[in-house]
């Protein structure tokens, strides 16, 4: 067998004019697939916008965590809602989140360098589409699910506004007016924290702004329920005589122990005065500028001063046991001595009634107006947005990898005419070779 080496393969290459065809068509493949791929599986951009984001924190002023948007029991909805054929676990491994700032090179040494993100990129694989359906589709079920997650949870709780009146069942009469203003305490004080957010903000149905109610509910508390309590202590009112005299005397017993705790540390801070050098206790000017940067002399304060502050605070708390056990002394005479029918404690039953009907009423007013202006809030608390592909961003990148398949073409071109050379030469020198080893082969037989 004889064995003869390979031919010189055949380049066979596109004429000149073939360059800008080809490089219009590699463009227009490369610009439509890019711009279909990214149409496909669109980015999605949350938009975390209100105060409290800024500091990390959710609404009611929990602490904010980005791994709740993509956690197990929000993925499970969003599979429930969408009816997806795939366990949480598939779904996670086809989603991805990530904040602008994750490109930015912070120094953590630096207080000023740290940063709190509010908008996060969500990104849903293509693989996605395994389980027929689209990215953009599970995005939209995964912002939904979300949103209502974090209204539900993170938002503002109003639940303090739920007022329950079960208690009252037995209880003193007296001890139901201090029950109340508790309850309506706790109405008003929901109140003026929106009051300074929108003081302007009007319910449409009966116009109320959150300071007129503020203001209604002061009234309850100074106006109405004093009026039941002067009516009950006027009557001497009591569901069980014996047992209220009895508390109200060891109330007394225990107020008055604070009461001289309070006094005794008055004492000694009036003693502590007394005692003081008066050379230390003369004040000091020290000269120091003011926030317009205006000259002034400062008066220090010495030991003396924190002294004659504590002791004027104590006796102030000591009064007040004192103005306590008074009352106490008073409602207990009041009702010992009481001789009061029945239809006293009937009108009083009717007043009880009727203070909550009336503080459940302000409630509701409170919710109604409360929920108006929350939800007005709400809207805007989560924004979604979705990216679209850039055409021209597209047709630069498009451009630049067209021109360089050009580049490499044009190339290929320019170097035809070695190429051919180049074949022809192997060609001939191939041709010799064989025609002069059959020459010696001719030779050799001839010889033998």
């Amino acid at each position: 067998m004889t064995f003869q080496p390979c031919r010189p393969a055949t380049i066979k290459l596109l004429p000149y004019g073939g360059a800008p065809l080809f490089g219009a068509l590699f463009f227009l493949l490369y610009f439509i697939g890019r711009l279909l791929t990214e149409l496909w599986t669109p980015g999605m951009l949350m938009i975390f916008n209100y105060e409290e984001a800024a500091r990390g924190q959710n609404p009611n002023g929990t602490r904010f965590n980005e791994s709740n948007i993509l956690s197990e029991h929000i993925l499970e909805k969003v599979i429930q809602r969408g009816n997806l054929k795939m366990s949480p676990e598939q779904l996670s491994d086809y989603l991805s989140i990530s904040t602008p700032l994750d490109s930015e090179k912070l120094d953590v040494s630096q207080e000023s360098d740290l940063k709190i993100s509010t908008e996060y990129w969500i990104h849903c694989s293509e693989r996605v589409s395994l389980h027929h359906t689209k990215p953009q589709t599970v995005l939209n079920f995964l912002a939904d699910v979300y949103r209502e997650d974090f209204t539900l949870n993170y938002a503002e709780n109003d639940s303090v506004l739920d007022l329950s009146f079960e208690d009252l069942e037995g209880m003193e009469y007296l001890d139901v007016k201090d029950y109340l203003q508790m309850q309506a305490t706790k109405v008003r004080d929901y109140l003026p924290g929106y009051s300074s957010e929108s003081s302007s903000f009007r319910a449409e149905k009966d116009q109320e702004t959150f300071s007129s109610l503020y203001q209604k509910i002061e009234n309850y508390i100074n106006i109405e329920l004093e009026r039941y309590g002067a009516f009950i202590l006027e009557k001497g009112l009591s569901t069980n005589k014996d047992t209220y005299q009895s508390r109200m005397q060891y109330a007394n017993h225990l107020l008055e122990n604070t009461r001289q705790k309070e006094m005794a540390a008055h004492d000694v801070r009036i003693e502590a005065i007394d005692i003081y050098d008066a050379f230390m206790t003369r004040f000091v000017l020290i000269p120091t500028y003011d926030v317009e940067q205006e000259f002034y002399m400062s008066r220090t304060k010495v030991g003396v001063d924190y002294f004659a502050e504590e002791a004027t605070e104590f006796l102030a708390e000591a009064t007040e046991l004192v103005e306590e056990m008074e009352h106490n002394t008073y409602a207990s005479a009041q009702v010992g001595k009481s001789q009061a029918p029945s239809n006293a404690y009937e009108e009083a039953d009717r007043q009880i009634d009727s203070l909550k009907n009336e503080l459940l009423n302000l409630a509701e007013q409170s919710r109604t107006l409360c929920d108006t202006y929350i939800a007005e809030k709400r809207d805007g608390y989560i924004q979604v947005c979705f990216s679209s592909p850039s055409a021209s961003g597209i047709a630069v990148d498009a451009l630049l990898l067209t021109l360089l398949f050009v580049i490499a073409l044009g190339g290929n071109m320019l170097l035809e005419p070695f190429c051919q050379d180049s074949g022809k030469v192997r060609a001939a020198g191939h041709k010799a070779w064989r025609l002069g080893r059959k020459n010696g082969k001719t030779e050799k037989g001839d010889a033998s």
